[in-house]
């Protein structure tokens, strides 16, 4: 019998392949593209592919009521934070609207602010953090936001492994209510990035009734509260007039998924949605040739394929993951899956991120070609697997099939019907050698997704990748007290993943939240979250 907090663990696994673009695009797309192997150079979008405001948000009075109708890029299917690794993606913006965050994350400034909380002081050597809450703040229900809520939500987040809680656990020793406004957080080791946990899941605080029974009630501080969920229909939720900060401008918000990309664009072109989330280059270059305005994130590594690296697994030989590395062009596979636009590059951080600069494996058919003859001279078959989605991840397929196929490499397509099957297959039964995937890691998050997808003893590390040289990078990269400290250990950890080659980075991913010229207010937040509390429409 599968327990409740297995249940949820999984969940947040899903949630987390389908936020960092599990079907990093494909699905998008459709299937379109161009024929040819090899592809132009990639339009890499100019200057709109950058982190930040796009265009003109409407400015002004706001106008008091009405509804907003929000395209998301996936369904959110439970209100519970434990349930989701919550970003823009994957129901990060409908759990903020529910619970609010205790800090806000400006994009612009890359520095974060604080929102429930009245204010976060480190120490000196940043091991204890010291934070104290707003006087006022109330749930929904009446009940205070008070140290002991805040800290009585973050253990049951930890205790049902919600996301990134192994990360939490291996940081921070203990977290403790030291008076009726003020929590204490105190750190095995200094961690500088330790305001980003705050922003995010275990940042979004539950009032006490809302997990004392048995069945999850969705009850928080934020603008706006449940109102009803309807499967496959719609998440709708309604302004809370006791808003600590102030009764919203809007009436209700409402949340529902169109499947495509191109289904969005077209939903927010028509006016039928007032918001959309997009995550495909080439429509989010379209969108903003037509003059739609939105905020902008880029997520490294946020197109690729997760490979597996355990020794039964053909690509459990490092010199055939090498091979891999060095015969695929990603130049090739965006002309396939986004007609040529976007960020193709096989470093882990492009050089529109400010972590940007170090080179990834180079292409080199004949290093692949040498690669591949010494593995089958000790018994590699030449086969390799590689697992995608029905219709829409077959073009990628067939690229890699001619780009693999030129070094000594069948490549063996295998296409499951949908997410479902491929989590069930890559996080559950570890059953796959190549599939696609992203490990979309925003410059605000790097030490917390490199932790979590590729530390040793990280239970979210579905690539089974190991190596002892890794971990003690990402350690020190999660201690490192300055950016320049973590830019020369990103660097080193550049370094590594060349020489191991833990998965193939093919480009990194625009995510792009695009709205109508008549809607106002919306604030961007970290991972590509949106903040309604200050929304509003002409219409």
């Amino acid at each position: 019998m599968t327990t409740t907090r297995t249940r949820r663990r999984f969940t947040a696994l899903a949630a987390l392949a389908l936020s960092a673009g599990l079907l990093a695009g494909c699905a998008d797309n459709g299937g379109g593209g161009s024929d040819d192997a090899e592809g132009p150079t990639a339009d890499r979008g100019g200057s709109m592919f950058a982190i930040g405001f796009v265009g003109d948000q409407l400015d002004g009075e706001p106008t008091d009521g009405g509804q907003l109708s929000i395209s998301t890029f996936g369904e959110v299917r439970s209100m519970d934070p434990v349930d989701l690794i919550a970003n823009g993606l994957s129901g990060g913006s409908e759990l903020a609207a529910i619970y609010d965050v205790l800090l806000r994350y400006d994009p612009e400034t890359a520095e974060y602010e604080p929102y429930v909380a009245e204010s976060l002081e480190p120490n000196d050597d940043s091991t204890v953090w010291t934070m104290t809450l707003r006087e006022g703040v109330n749930f929904s229900d009446g009940t205070p936001l008070d140290a002991a809520a805040v800290v009585g939500s973050i253990e049951r987040y930890l205790a049902d492994e919600g996301g990134q809680a192994s990360l939490w656990t291996s940081k921070v020793a203990k977290t403790e209510a030291t008076d009726e406004r003020t929590v204490t957080f105190t750190l095995s080791e200094p961690w500088v990035d330790f305001e980003y946990m705050l922003a995010t899941a275990p940042g979004m605080i539950m009032a006490p009734a809302a997990y004392a029974g048995a069945e999850f009630t969705p009850i928080g501080a934020g603008p706006f509260t449940f109102g009803h969920y309807r499967p496959s229909e719609e998440l709708l939720l309604e302004a809370n007039p006791d808003y600590w900060g102030g009764e919203p401008p809007l009436d209700e918000l409402r949340f529902h998924n169109v499947q495509t990309a191109e289904g969005t664009f077209d939903v927010v072109r028509s006016g039928s949605s007032d918001v959309g989330v997009v995550r495909e280059p080439s429509i989010t270059k379209e969108a903003i040739d037509e003059g739609f305005g939105g905020a902008m994130n880029v997520v490294s590594m946020g197109f690729g394929l997760i490979v597996n690296n355990r020794e039964d697994s053909a690509t459990g030989d490092v010199r055939v993951r090498q091979a891999i590395a060095h015969a695929i062009d990603p130049e090739g596979i965006y002309a396939r899956t986004y007609n040529g636009v976007g960020l193709p590059g096989t470093e882990m951080f492009p050089d529109e991120s400010q972590w940007g600069g170090a080179p990834g494996p180079e292409i080199d058919l004949d290093k692949a070609k040498q690669l591949v003859e010494e593995a089958k001279a000790d018994g590699f078959d030449g086969k390799v697997g590689y697992l995608g989605i029905q219709v829409v991840s077959q073009n990628t397929g067939l690229g890699l099939e001619a780009m693999l196929g030129q070094i000594g490499i069948e490549l063996e397509p295998e296409y499951v019907a949908g997410s479902a099957d491929m989590i069930q297959r890559v996080f559950a039964e570890r059953s796959f050698d190549l599939a696609g995937w992203s490990f979309g890691t925003p410059d605000a998050a790097v030490f917390p997704e490199l932790y979590e997808n590729f530390h040793s003893e990280s239970r979210s590390n579905a690539a089974g990748y190991a190596s002892e040289t890794m971990d003690g990078l990402l350690e020190e990269l999660g201690a490192a007290e300055s950016e320049d400290e973590q830019q020369d250990l990103i660097n080193q950890i550049q370094e590594e993943w060349n020489a191991t080659i833990p998965s193939i980075v093919l480009g990194a991913q625009p995510e792009f939240v695009m709205w109508g010229e008549h809607v106002g207010g919306v604030v961007p937040h970290v991972d590509s979250m949106m903040l309604y509390h200050q929304a509003w429409s002409e219409k």
